[in-house]
């Protein structure tokens, strides 16, 4: 299984958008399920059911893992391809400008850096030690700013210090601060 399957065209994208095929998604956890478990978990019936997993099954979301015969019956148990599903960003970008003008219009590097990063996870090609996060960690404008240069100057030293080989793998890297609510505070 995948850790994330990112939904590159517009007929994928229209068949998770269907409320009911999320929860069906939902409701998978760590086994795969048949047409008929699925529709009595979700109290459907079971015509219903099996029309939504055909849809997912059909442009690549769910996989069919397994067939079982039972009394004469071929029972056929799917289970989605990735733990996280997400939309492409590219896939809604929308502008009537030209192309030079759209590079101006960028919203932020940030997308960028995302839509790499989901490419990355989608191919498989992150390493378990190249995501480092603490999740709300509470710094003042100064501590950040201190944190920034501290990690531009080994940044800097890294990469005085050594040659350029084209055979190294290449990475992006993204140090991100968001400032969070007060709202978001008061929940830690």
């Amino acid at each position: 299984m995948k850790e994330v399957l990112v939904l590159r065209d517009l007929e994928c994208i229209k068949a998770i958008a269907h409320p009911r095929r999320i929860d069906i998604l939902k409701t998978f956890y760590k086994s795969p399920l048949s047409a008929k478990q699925l529709s009595q978990l979700l109290d459907e019936p079971h015509a219903k059911i099996n029309y939504h997993i055909k849809t997912l099954y059909k442009v690549g979301i769910l996989e069919l893992v397994e067939e079982k015969i039972k009394s004469g019956i071929v029972e056929k148990y799917y289970y989605p391809k990735a733990k996280n599903i997400v939309v492409g960003k590219k896939v809604l970008n929308f502008s009537l400008n030209t192309e030079e003008e759209q590079e101006e219009v960028c919203i932020s590097r940030f997308e960028n850096m995302s839509e790499l990063f989901y490419s990355a996870a989608e191919e498989e090609r992150l390493l378990e030690e190249s995501i480092i996060d603490y999740h709300q960690v509470s710094l003042t404008k100064n501590e950040i700013r201190e944190l920034n240069e501290t990690i531009k100057s080994k940044l800097d030293e890294i990469l005085k210090s050594r040659e350029y080989d084209e055979s190294n793998e290449q990475y992006d890297i993204a140090f991100l601060t968001i400032p969070m609510s007060e709202k978001e505070v008061l929940n830690i």
